[in-house]
């Protein structure tokens, strides 16, 4: 689903959901005249069922419901995980605002497990963790093209995401929390 208030935006991407095509097929059914479209672009079969679109917009009435619980358990996180001395939470800047999909930590150095054990340590715990990131040039279809950024390699290797989700409780967020603090210690 996607919003936005440009029109031109609004265009293109009804056009990319259609499969590129100059008429949409309501209008072309619904037409009591013949009408050929053109395919002005390469697109793609993007439309929703009307049942998706019901479920999104009765989705879009909690999303504010949503962020705000989300940023609450990531402002425990942060808090918790402050005094935590191998775990570097990830700090926006004052000019940014997040709805916390997943809540980053960055393994600091001293740490004196990898990324891998450590998620292992978690997750026979109980706690499930991912990657923070992936980057694209690691991957087998870009290898031969031998980048190395070295700064996004390290986010890589050293990053985790911890279980951030709608319904978790600050008492759960503390219990992650702790863990990772045994864990790292």
């Amino acid at each position: 689903m996607i919003t936005t208030n440009s029109s031109s935006l609004d265009q293109a991407c009804r056009l990319l959901r259609q499969h590129g095509m100059s008429v949409p097929d309501t209008v072309r059914h619904g037409s009591p005249q013949v009408i050929f479209e053109d395919y002005e672009i390469t697109g793609f079969n993007y439309r929703m069922s009307d049942i998706q679109a019901a479920v999104g917009v009765e989705q879009l009435k909690k999303l504010g419901r949503f962020v705000e619980e989300r940023r609450l358990l990531a402002g425990r996180y942060r808090e918790l995980l402050s005094a935590c001395p191998g775990a570097a939470p990830l700090k926006p800047g004052p000019c940014f605002s997040t709805n916390w999909q997943s809540y980053p930590v960055r393994l600091r150095k001293s740490v004196r497990f990898d990324q891998r054990e450590v998620m292992q340590r978690l997750l026979d715990l109980g706690i499930s963790t991912r990657r923070g990131i992936m980057n694209a040039h690691q991957e087998p279809p870009y290898l031969a093209a031998g980048w190395q950024l070295p700064n996004s390699e390290t986010c890589r290797d050293r990053t985790i995401l911890l279980p951030l989700y709608n319904g978790m409780s600050v008492d759960d967020a503390a219990r992650v929390a702790d863990a990772l603090a045994t864990v790292l210690s």
